[in-house]
C-alpha cells in the first residue's frame, strides 16, 4: 500500500517532487492530528477517514499556497471530516456514556 503522502499527492495531482511538498503534508497531517483524540499515526493512518482528512487539508493547502487566494475556511467537506474522527473515536464515544 501507497504511502499517506503519496496518495495525497495523487489527490492534489501535485506534479512537484514529494520532498519539495513534504512541509505541507506534515502540516496538514500534524493538523488533522491535532484536531481529534487519536493520536496514535499507526492507527490514524488505517482509518480511510483520516486518509482523506488528510489527503484534502494538504489538497486545499497546495492550491492555496501563494500569497494571494482565499484564507481562514477550510472546505466544508473537511470540516465534517473532522467533526466525524473527533467524535468517533474510542474516548469520545465512553464519555457520552458515563453516569449511565
Amino acid at each position: 500500500m501507497a504511502e499517506l503522502i503519496d496518495q495525497a499527492i495523487a489527490y492534489a495531482r501535485v506534479e512537484e517532487d514529494k520532498e519539495a511538498v513534504r512541509p505541507i503534508f506534515d502540516a496538514a497531517e500534524n493538523y488533522i492530528i491535532n484536531a481529534i483524540e487519536q493520536k496514535d499515526k499507526a492507527e490514524n493512518e488505517k482509518n480511510p477517514i483520516f486518509c482523506l482528512a488528510v489527503e484534502m487539508l494538504f489538497a486545499h493547502w497546495y492550491d492555496n499556497r501563494g500569497a494571494v487566494g482565499e484564507t481562514g475556511t477550510l472546505p466544508f467537506g473537511l470540516q465534517s471530516l473532522i467533526a466525524q474522527l473527533t467524535y468517533s473515536t474510542p474516548s469520545a464515544a465512553q464519555e457520552g456514556t458515563e453516569g449511565i
